[in-house]
């Protein structure tokens, strides 16, 4: 029989890292208070001062609010790279940067195209 690993809520885990850090409580105090194990508040904390020294997180959730704000980012970049990439492959990204250009982009199923308008007048 296998034990499930218990989860924690980010508020749960930053509030007994508070009781380690800001009110100077031992790691094993702490833990026997929360029915946590020592181990698992220890490797919580020296995360968090990790975090909070500027170092990424090389797994899992960052805990501090600047480092989950750097993960965000790096996300989004991934994702625009992903899309720009796309755009290169379908050769539209010079099509659509070009100051003449006119037209209308579509999608088709799973293919992207440009396809060119007579009109000349640029709708808002």
């Amino acid at each position: 029989m296998t034990t499930k690993r218990r989860e924690y809520t980010r508020e749960f885990k930053l509030e007994a890292i508070s009781l380690v850090v800001d009110h100077n409580r031992k790691v094993a105090e702490v833990a026997e208070s929360l029915g946590i194990g020592i181990s698992t508040l220890d490797n919580w904390v020296r995360k968090y001062k990790k975090e909070q020294q500027g170092v990424r997180p090389t797994k899992g959730l960052a805990l501090t609010d600047d480092q989950r704000r750097i993960q965000e980012l790096e996300r989004e970049v991934r994702q625009l790279k992903i899309e720009k990439d796309i755009l290169n492959e379908e050769g539209l990204s010079e099509a659509l940067l070009r100051p003449d250009a006119r037209g209308e982009l579509c999608s088709s199923g799973l293919q992207l195209c440009w396809h060119r308008t007579t009109s000349t007048s640029i709708v808002d």
